[in-house]
C-alpha cells in the first residue's frame, strides 16, 4: 500500500515533535501549577539499583544471567528458595558504602536527582523498617541505615532525593505477587488477582505501612517511583493518594495505577530504556541503563559510550522528558569504575553545556535536523550539532523570528556568520567542532520561536494518513503515552469542548471523493459523545461508540469528503459539545480514496 509522505518546509526526514507557526505550550496550566520546578528544570536523574541481588552480580550456583538479562531478577529468574535468599541478604555488608561519594558523583555528572531502590521485588527493604526486620539494618552485619544517609548527603549538596518502591510485587511476602515457586498464596497474574483478600492482607500487612515509613522518617521525599503496575485504579489511587497526603509536594510516577488504564501518576513514565519516536505533550521520564542491566551483574560490560549518554540525553530532553540513567553498585556498596569514568566524561560535557538542557522546551521543529537536535529557553535556540556538516554550514528552514546574533556556548564572545531568509537560514561554521561529542551552536532570536508547521503531503492518488506524529494540538488535547501493548503506546486526549482541537495542515495533490476512517478508542461512558471533522467548509459529525476498555482501538468509517482542489487543505477533529469525559483516545485519521482497494 502506497501512502503519503509527512514533511516539513523543503524537507523530508524522521519526525520527532510536532509544531505549528504559533508555540503552544507542551503542558496544561494544571499540570504546570503542579509540577516542581526542580523536575521540570533539572532534567537529568540518577537512578539506583541496589540491594541483596548485588552480592550475587548476576551468578548463583553456577547459574548466570544471560547478557542482556537483568541481575536484579536473579531470585525470580532461577527461582530461588525465600530461605536461601536470606541467607545471602543475611551476608549483605556493603562497607564500602559512602552516601557523600554517591551524591557527588551524581551533582558532578550534572543530575539534579537521586531515586533509589528502598524495596525492590525481592521484598528487601534497603532502610530501617519497622514494619519488617527483613531490612538492610536488622538484618546485616553492616546495621546502618544508606538511606537516611543518603538523605543527609543530598539535603548538603543541594541534590533532591526519592524512592523507588515495589508496591504490588514482593517475592518475600506470601500475598504479594510474583513468588510462585515458594507461595502457593502469590497472586500469579498481572491482570487479575488470584486471591483478593490474601493480596488485601500484603498491601495492609507491609506495603502501605512501608511506605507511610520512607513519607515520614526520611524527609521531604522528590519522587515515589513505583513499578509494575497494580491491579485496580483505585488501589493504584490509594498508593498516589498516601503520597500526596503525607508529602503534598511529593510526585508519583506512571507506574503507580493499572498500565491499561488512565494515567494515576503525576508524569507519565516511559517504558524501561524507552525513546519516544515523537513528541510528547505531557510531563515526562525514562529510566535507562548504562549497560544491559539495571542491578550490578559481573560479567554485562556492554557499557554505552559518553557519547550515546550525551546523545540519549539531548535527544529525551529535545523531546520534552527527563533523563533517569541508572548504576549498579556492587554488594561492597562500590559503584562500578566504568560507571564513575563514563558520568565523569558526561559531567565534564555538561559542566560546559548545562545551559542547554536544564530548563530547556523541546525543539520547536517539525522536523529532525540532520547534524543533530535543537533545544530552546529564553529566547535562544541551542543547537545540539552532533554531525558536524561537511560544508561547515547549519541550516535551519522554517524559522520566521527576527534572528539577533549567534555563537557557540562554549564561547559567547565569539560571533557566527549568518545569512539566508527563512526559507534557507545559514550558520557558518569554523572548520572544526567546538567538541569531540556535541557542539552547541546558540541561535538568539526575538520573541517565542514561529516555526512554519507540519505539512503532510499526498502523493498522487495515495491515501492520507493524519496521526498523532503529524497533528498540532489546541486547547487541552494533548499527544500523551500509555504503556498498554507492545506498539502503538502513543495517542492524543483530554479533548472535552469546541476549543480542544487536532489540526493537521495537507497539500493535496489528488481531488476527488475520500471515505474518512477513524481510529480511536473509548471506555464505556463516553459513547454517544458527537465530535465534528473538519475540511475547510466540509463537516462530518460522528458519534463516538464505546470500545471494550481501555485503549481497544477500532476503525470505524465516518463518512466521505469531497475535496475539490490541489494544494493546502487543514483538517480537524473537536467534540461537538461540551462535555464532562474526554472524547476519545484518538489515533488517527485516513483518508481512502472512495472505491479504492488500497
Amino acid at each position: 500500500m502506497k501512502y503519503i509522505k509527512i514533511i516539513a518546509p523543503a524537507i523530508c526526514l524522521l519526525v520527532f515533535s510536532c509544531s505549528g507557526p504559533v508555540q503552544k505550550s507542551p503542558l496544561s496550566p494544571k499540570q504546570e501549577q503542579n509540577i516542581p520546578e526542580w523536575f521540570t528544570e533539572g532534567k537529568f536523574g540518577m537512578f539506583i539499583h541496589w540491594g541483596p541481588y548485588s552480592v550475587l552480580g548476576g551468578e548463583w550456583k553456577g547459574h548466570r544471567i544471560e547478557q542482556g538479562d537483568i541481575a536484579e531478577w536473579i531470585m525470580q529468574r532461577f527461582q530461588i528458595p525465600v530461605e536461601e535468599y536470606r541467607k545471602v541478604a543475611a551476608t549483605f555488608n556493603p562497607t564500602g558504602f559512602n552516601a557523600r561519594d554517591w551524591v557527588a558523583l551524581a551533582k558532578s555528572t550534572g543530575m539534579k536527582y537521586i531515586i533509589i531502590t528502598s524495596k525492590h521485588h525481592d521484598g528487601f527493604a534497603m532502610y530501617d523498617s519497622e514494619v519488617s526486620n527483613y531490612n538492610i539494618v536488622d538484618y546485616t552485619p553492616f546495621n546502618r541505615d544508606p538511606l537516611k544517609e543518603l538523605s543527609e548527603a543530598c539535603a548538603e549538596a543541594g541534590i533532591k532525593l526519592c524512592v523507588y518502591y515495589s508496591h504490588r510485587e514482593d517475592w518475600e511476602h506470601p500475598y504479594a505477587y510474583g513468588n510462585t515457586w515458594d507461595f502457593d498464596s502469590s497472586q500469579t497474574n498481572l491482570d487479575v488477582m488470584d486471591y483478593p483478600e490474601l493480596f488485601r492482607k500484603y498491601l495492609d500487612e507491609k506495603a502501605i505501612p512501608q511506605l507511610k515509613e520512607l513519607l515520614t522518617n526520611y524527609g521531604p521525599l522528590g519522587i515515589v517511583w513505583f513499578d509494575r503496575g497494580m491491579y485496580t485504579q483505585e488501589q493504584g489511587k490509594e498508593f498516589a493518594d498516601l503520597v500526596h497526603t503525607l508529602q503534598p509536594g511529593c510526585l508519583v510516577n506512571g507506574r503507580v495505577g493499572h498500565y491499561d488504564k488512565e494515567l494515576l501518576g503525576d508524569y507519565q513514565s516511559m517504558t524501561d530504556n524507552g525513546m519516544p519516536i515523537g513528541g510528547i505533550e505531557e510531563y515526562w521520564e525514562t529510566p535507562q541503563t548504562l549497560n544491559d542491566t539495571w542491578g550490578y551483574s559481573k560479567q554485562d560490560q556492554n557499557w554505552k559510550s559518553p557519547e550515546e549518554i550525551i546523545r540519549r540525553m539531548v535527544t529525551i530532553v529535545s523531546n520534552g522528558g527527563n533523563y533517569l540513567l541508572n548504576v549498579g553498585p556492587t554488594g561492597e556498596g562500590i559503584i562500578p569504575a566504568p560507571s564513575v569514568g563514563i558520568l565523569t566524561e558526561v559531567g565534564k560535557w555538561m559542566e560546559i553545556n548545562s545551559e542547554s538542557i536544564y530548563g530547556t522546551s523541546p525543539s520547536p521543529f517539525s522536523y529532525q535536523l540532520p547534524w543533530g537536535y535543537c533545544t530552546r529557553k529564553d529566547g535562544k535556540l541551542f543547537f545540539h550539532v552532533f554531525d558536524w556538516p561537511d560544508n561547515n554550514r547549519l541550516v535551519i528552514k522554517g524559522l520566521n523570528n527576527k534572528i539577533i546574533k549567534s555563537y557557540p556556548l562554549a564561547n559567547p564572545e565569539e560571533s557566527l556568520s549568518l545569512e539566508g531568509d527563512k526559507d534557507n537560514f545559514t550558520i557558518t561554521l569554523p572548520e572544526n567542532p567546538y567538541d569531540k561529542i556535541n557542539s552547541v551552536i546558540v541561535l538568539e532570536i526575538s520573541g517565542d520561536p514561529d516555526v512554519d508547521p507540519f505539512i503532510v503531503v499526498q502523493e498522487n492518488g495515495a491515501p492520507i494518513l493524519l496521526d498523532y506524529l503529524s497533528a498540532n494540538t489546541y486547547g487541552r488535547a494533548v499527544k500523551r503515552f500509555n504503556r498498554k501493548g507492545e506498539s502503538g503506546h502513543f495517542h492524543i486526549s483530554k479533548m472535552q469542548s469546541p476549543e480542544d482541537y487536532i489540526e493537521w495542515h495537507v497539500q493535496v495533490a489528488t481531488p476527488g471523493i475520500y471515505d474518512v476512517d477513524l481510529t480511536y478508542a473509548a471506555i464505556p461512558g463516553w459513547e454517544d459523545a458527537e465530535f465534528i471533522v473538519e475540511s475547510g467548509r466540509e463537516k462530518l459529525i460522528g458519534t463516538v461508540k464505546s470500545t471494550d476498555c481501555w485503549y481497544e482501538y477500532k476503525t470505524e468509517r465516518v463518512g466521505t469528503f469531497n475535496i475539490k482542489k490541489r494544494g493546502n487543505i487543514v483538517f480537524r477533529i473537536y467534540p461537538k459539545n461540551t462535555l464532562d469525559h474526554y472524547l476519545m483516545y484518538f489515533r488517527s485519521i485516513e483518508l481512502m480514496p472512495a472505491g479504492s482497494n488500497l
